[in-house]
Parts: C-alpha cells; structure tokens; sequence
C-alpha cells in the first residue's frame, strides 16, 4: 500500500472524496460520529445537575453527619438536629435520601424480612 485512501462518491452526501470508513466521505462520517457522541454525553456540560454550592452543602450535611456518628450522638438527638439544619439543605433536599419517617419504615420492613426469613431457616434447620 502507498497510503492512498480511496476515491469513491460517499454514500451519505454522494460527492466523490477520500472514503474515511463505512463508505463515508471525511466529512459525513466525523458528521455522523460526533452526532453519536452527542447523543451518547446528554449531559450539559456549562449547567450541570449538581452544582459547586451543592458539593459545599453535601460536604458540610456529610461533615456534620460524621462528626454526630463520631460522638456517639443518639438517634432522637440526631433527629433533632436533622430538624434543625434541613432548611438549610433545601437546594440539596431532592439529591438526599427519603425523608426519616419513609426511611424507617423501609428499614423496619427489611427487618421483618429477615426475622421472617431466619425463622424460616431455622425450622429448616429443625426439621419443622
């Protein structure tokens, strides 16, 4: 090979040019690839969904989080301060977890599951 690409009409645009790939001219074929890569991205670079000042708050509710968990602060007190700093998490709030009443009904519900199911296991276990 000399490193010659073939002349042909391109299938797309029908002109006759240096065939890139797939019977595509140059021009329709990076058209056609940056159009993949466009609906591949979705994502708008210039506003994205979580902004600068969310990071901030994300990472003052996780600081304060961590540091209540490192005092060994009870639920009800944790609770209590939830209270206190969710008005302050309102730009945050839909990226956050359900709130704690769907949270702890969701939990208690896992656990039934598996008290049910260790008792099923252990008249596995038994014979029964």
């Amino acid at each position: 090979m000399d490193g010659t690409r073939k002349i042909e009409g391109c299938i797309n645009c029908g002109e006759v040019r240096e065939i890139a790939a797939h019977g595509l001219c140059f021009k329709c074929y990076r058209r056609e690839d940056r159009a993949k890569g466009r609906q591949l991205i979705g994502v708008d670079r210039h506003n994205p969904g979580i902004r600068r000042e969310h990071k901030k708050m994300f990472r003052g509710f996780s600081s304060v989080m961590t540091g209540l968990s490192d005092l060994g602060v009870s639920k009800t007190d944790v609770l209590a301060i939830r209270g206190v700093i969710d008005p302050y998490l309102d730009p945050i709030a839909k990226y956050l977890a359900a709130p704690s009443g769907q949270v702890d009904a969701a939990v208690n519900g896992e656990q039934e599951l598996r008290n049910s199911s260790q008792c099923t296991d252990e008249q596995d276990l038994n014979g029964e």
